[in-house]
């Protein structure tokens, strides 16, 4: 019932169900800031790592529009995954589609997406495009399991894969022509993972992205979302020079230092409420 009526308010008319989504998630953005302590010091201490020099009000001040805009991009599912493709394209703008004809040139494709909060909104748009292939992690809830799923299934014939298939028919699939959307850089641990600086902070990276680009001779296209205004704006950048380089880690250093420049670009959209720096060091005290 409650996902029905989530998905209902989806269906108001733009003007109405923005100025409900601007109510909504300003009073929630309020009250989790002030509650929910947990992800509060989370925010902060990832934006204090990585913005040492800026003030802590203007951190503080990141870490509101941060929640604010995570809040919307949650609510504007109930638009993205309703299966109303023109309403997606409306929403939703590639910013230079002209990009995506690498994508079919015949070359093996990785769409490296980083971790801004519309990612959800520019893989939905990009489904209507290319059809693509991307790994997801279930999750413990399996009715919000199936519901993300569903969503990320909509548009197109996409293909998604569980971590728990392992790299065999994501590798097949690739060979097939699919683009894989890639999302680099969470933490997952020391494994497959190099500590690379992200913001001058050694952090726990994977090096999938050098070693299928080497292992594929895939080209490597950058994909950013910016939330402006109840829509998204996806940016589809030129692919990246020189990459992979010779050597895994500093590929891995690599990718993090673009990743950077785009999140200064945009600090409030890029996802501070997760736990990047969880993964330390051997001898390296915990941060959280």
């Amino acid at each position: 019932m409650l996902i029905k009526g989530w998905f209902a308010m989806g269906r108001l008319p733009f003007a109405v169900y923005q100025a409900l989504a601007i109510v909504m998630a300003g009073f929630l953005t309020l009250l989790l800031f002030l509650l929910a302590f947990e992800r509060r010091r989370v925010m902060l201490t990832n934006l204090s790592l990585c913005f040492p020099h800026v003030s802590g009000s203007a951190r503080v001040v990141w870490a509101v529009q941060h929640l604010y805009f995570y809040l919307r991009t949650f609510l504007d599912r109930a638009w993205l995954w309703d299966g109303n493709a023109d309403i997606v394209k409306q929403r939703v703008k590639i910013m230079n589609p002209s990009m995506l004809q690498a994508c079919t040139n015949g070359q093996p494709t990785i769409l490296l997406a980083p971790h801004f909060l519309g990612l959800d909104a520019a893989w939905s748009r990009l489904c209507l495009e290319v059809d693509m292939v991307t790994m997801y992690s279930n999750q413990k809830n399996q009715v919000l399991n199936q519901l993300i799923l569903e969503g990320r299934s909509r548009y197109g014939e996409p293909l998604l894969l569980s971590r728990q298939q392992g790299v065999r028919p994501l590798l097949t699939a690739m060979k097939q022509g699919r683009p894989l959307y890639y999302l680099p850089d969470m933490d997952f641990g020391e494994r497959d993972s190099v500590f690379v600086p992200f913001f001058g902070v050694k952090a726990a990276t994977v090096t999938a992205v050098p070693r299928l680009a080497k292992m594929l001779k895939a080209q490597v296209i950058p994909v950013t979302t910016r939330y402006r205004r109840g829509c998204y704006e996806v940016c589809v950048h030129a692919p990246l020079q020189d990459f992979p380089l010779e050597d895994e880690t500093a590929s891995t250093q690599k990718m993090n230092a673009c990743i950077e420049d785009w999140v200064k670009d945009n600090v409030p959209q890029y996802l501070w409420l997760h736990k990047r720096f969880k993964t330390r060091p051997q001898g390296e005290a915990r941060i959280y």
